[in-house]
């Protein structure tokens, strides 16, 4: 569907409305609520009822089945592809899958998993992996270093779809031994295993024999769940696996209490807490802040999503965005704290950054929220010689976020306010995940092929960058503003400035060639540890706040509807690992 906002339309008028709509929904002041949990506190919360605990090694479960609600249903299954990455790191990544690392869910400490006994630094640029002998992945395949090496090989390829690679930087793999391998990075990698969560393994022998079509509808790991079956547009179902090898006394890392998991999808929150309350499910995410006071307390839990909400712009090719002021003049007309309190009942905190205090690279003064001044909005708008015949077009889903619809008419209402053309179109999730994909390194991976070079293996120079930056775009449609959620579970700036700031990224529309500028900065901050790479992040943090790079807005709560009776926990992350669940009588 197409909204436009061609005609001015204010924004007080849109915001009573999403006002009556909030009161309707809601049957109690929000003092019910839970505490504010805002990116800048990583721990998450609970509203009301008892406080889930970690199932101790050999509980019994009072259930066998779970039934689990999400807001959309995933474009496709397997770890080693991006699309839809933020569903499929929930149902398949979570649950289907061990990682090569994984973040702790109660002290965020970088633990070993199923995968893996440990890990050393060798030098600057290489780590060495032991892995856990005695795994199988779910159709019986033996895990070892060479069965490991095909998942290694492809999430280290900057040129494959492989969601890791952006968190970790490319790699190349080599086997050691039967339960050995070395990490090879590009560059340097000194916080390797904080990013390496990201990193899964799909059974070799089923992978290079099933076709791509089919590899979309499945994934095999080793992980505590198996899938079972995916029937389209109705549920996704997952059994404990029998031979799963435990870590320890970790308490995310032990067989699964309940035995069968139903994933299944609805797009409105309020029909996904009516399902939790009425037996049909017992834990659905984001039911939003409307489920305050509509939801008994000991049904509500709230928690953080380790993402801040905001817009990713085409400041290289788009006519307007390119200019500095009109991207100014954008973040200056967006009242942010109004959107806050009228969305999200002030459960959420304002950013003039994707990162937060805490993480590395912030500062109070990169990531402080940008004022609301549509004055001086005009006034850039003005000095930019804005031309209004250059529409700019908001995308967003559905489903993602909540509210994320209501976010987009506000908007639009917003910088209509102050004269700029602007309409939104709500697409699909495939779709989004496209255009998010066709940024500046799109267009550069097409000159390095042009040019008889391969992608994969050869490094883009400047003149590539400037390249890419003259020409007219890449032969894929790439975005105006999108809707957006950079999430920050790596605790470091690292991981948003090779996506966003990086002119080799996919998904950066941003490319900084100047002297002294970002993208001379970025492989030293990546190859710096300690202090040096707190130094070097905060002076591009510093960057991405003034050259505006995206229309930044606030953190993103969740909040979940919960079967009073499910011992269970947020993570930072919104992550949902069903094996840490189980049932009290």
């Amino acid at each position: 569907m197409r909204y436009q906002a061609r005609k001015f339309v204010p924004v007080s008028l849109i915001l009573m409305a999403l006002v009556l709509l909030v009161a309707c929904g809601s049957a109690a002041s929000p003092t019910s609520a839970p505490a504010n949990t805002t990116a800048a506190d990583p721990t998450a919360t609970t509203a009301g009822g008892p406080t889930a605990v970690p199932a101790p090694g050999g509980i019994t479960s009072a259930r066998d089945s779970i039934t689990l609600v999400m807001p959309e249903e995933p474009i496709q299954l397997n770890s080693l592809d991006t699309l839809g990455a933020s569903v499929v790191e929930s149902v398949t990544k979570a649950n289907v899958q061990d990682p090569l690392t994984w973040q702790s869910g109660d002290d965020l400490r970088i633990v070993p998993t199923s995968a893996t006994t440990g890990w050393e630094q060798l030098d600057t640029d290489t780590w060495r992996f032991t892995l856990r002998q005695g795994v199988k992945f779910h159709n019986g395949e033996a895990f070892n270093a060479q069965a490991a090496l095909p998942s290694l090989i492809s999430g280290g390829n900057p040129a494959s779809t492989n969601n890791s690679v952006n968190y970790t930087s490319p790699f190349t793999a080599e086997v050691v031994d039967d339960y050995t391998v070395d990490i090879n990075c590009a560059s340097a990698c000194p916080i390797l295993p904080s990013t390496a969560f990201f990193v899964d393994f799909e059974a070799p022998e089923w992978y290079a024999a099933t076709s791509e079509e089919d590899r979309t509808r499945q994934s095999i790991g080793f992980g505590p769940y198996k899938q079972v079956d995916w029937s389209p547009g109705v549920s996704i179902t997952h059994e404990a696996y029998e031979d799963y090898v435990p870590v320890g006394d970790h308490f995310e890392f032990q067989k699964a209490p309940i035995k069968n998991a139903t994933w299944v999808w609805r797009s409105e929150p309020l029909v996904i807490g009516a399902m939790i309350e009425s037996g049909e499910a017992d834990i659905g995410w984001d039911v939003s802040v409307d489920a305050v006071g509509t939801l008994p307390a000991d049904m509500l839990r709230a928690g953080t999503s380790a993402e801040t909400y905001a817009m990713t712009m085409n400041g290289i090719w788009h006519p307007e965005l390119k200019k500095k002021k009109v991207r100014q003049a954008i973040v200056h007309a967006v009242n942010c704290p109004e959107l806050a309190d009228i969305l999200y009942g002030g459960y959420t905190t304002c950013r003039g950054n994707i990162i937060w205090p805490g993480i590395t690279g912030a500062t109070a003064a990169n990531t402080a929220p940008y004022e609301y001044d549509p004055d001086l909005s005009r006034q850039l708008l003005q000095e930019a010689g804005y031309d209004s015949s250059n529409t700019i077009t908001i995308n967003t889903r559905a489903a993602r976020v909540a509210k994320q619809v209501e976010i987009s008419e506000a908007i639009v209402g917003y910088l209509s306010e102050v004269g700029m053309d602007v309409e939104f179109q709500v697409v699909e999730s495939s779709i989004r995940s496209a255009m998010t994909q066709c940024g500046i390194g799109k267009t550069v991976q097409g000159i390095l092929e042009a040019s008889g070079r391969d992608p994969a293996t050869e490094t883009p120079t400047n003149a590539d960058f400037q390249a890419a930056l003259d020409s007219d775009g890449p032969d894929c449609t790439y975005i105006n503003l999108i809707g957006n959620q950079p999430s920050n579970e790596t605790l470091d700036f690292g991981r948003q400035v090779n996506y966003y700031m990086n002119c080799s990224s996919l998904r950066s529309g941003f490319c900084d060639l100047r002297p002294g500028g970002a993208q001379e900065k970025i492989d030293p901050a990546l190859a710096a540890s300690g202090e040096e790479r707190k130094r070097l992040m905060e002076e591009l943090g510093d960057i991405f706040h003034e050259e505006v790079v995206m229309l930044t807005l606030f953190d993103l709560p969740v909040f979940y509807a919960v079967n009073p009776k499910l011992n269970w926990e947020p993570r930072l992350n919104p992550v949902v690992r069903v094996s840490t669940m189980w049932f009290s009588e």
